[in-house]
């Protein structure tokens, strides 16, 4: 049940980070637009975070009523806090925010390169 929810926060990320980068590339998006869609990208992440919030606190009241639920709670737990930690995209997405072009590209071309193989495993 969460998991969809965390792939779609990383997606997310990834997808229009690198539409982003493309963007700014190709000159099809200026440097202030990049900023404006990475603003909104946060603001969207921030509203996946909270989701996920109500999520762990389903699971953590249900495994206090039912014992037997304290392994999936403690497993949703880590995934949720391992998704919390600012992956390179998000940080790639911050640097734009804060007017950081050069820094936000540096950034996204290496988060892309580490993950190619992601597509190729998940297809």
């Amino acid at each position: 049940m969460v998991q969809p929810v965390l792939s779609a926060k990383a997606r997310i990320e990834k997808e229009v980070l690198r539409t982003i980068i493309d963007g700014l590339n190709s000159g099809e998006l200026t440097a202030e637009n990049a900023q404006a869609v990475a603003k909104d990208t946060l603001s969207t992440l921030q509203n996946v975070d909270q989701h996920e919030e109500s999520i762990l606190k389903f699971y953590k009241e249900l495994s206090q009523k039912h014992p037997l639920f304290k392994i999936l709670y403690t497993r949703i737990n880590a995934e949720i806090v391992k998704a919390r930690e600012l992956s390179a995209h998000r940080n790639a997405l911050v640097a734009l925010d804060t007017g950081n072009i050069d820094e936000a590209k540096k950034i996204a071309t290496g988060a892309m390169e580490a993950t190619a193989h992601e597509a190729t495993i998940n297809n």
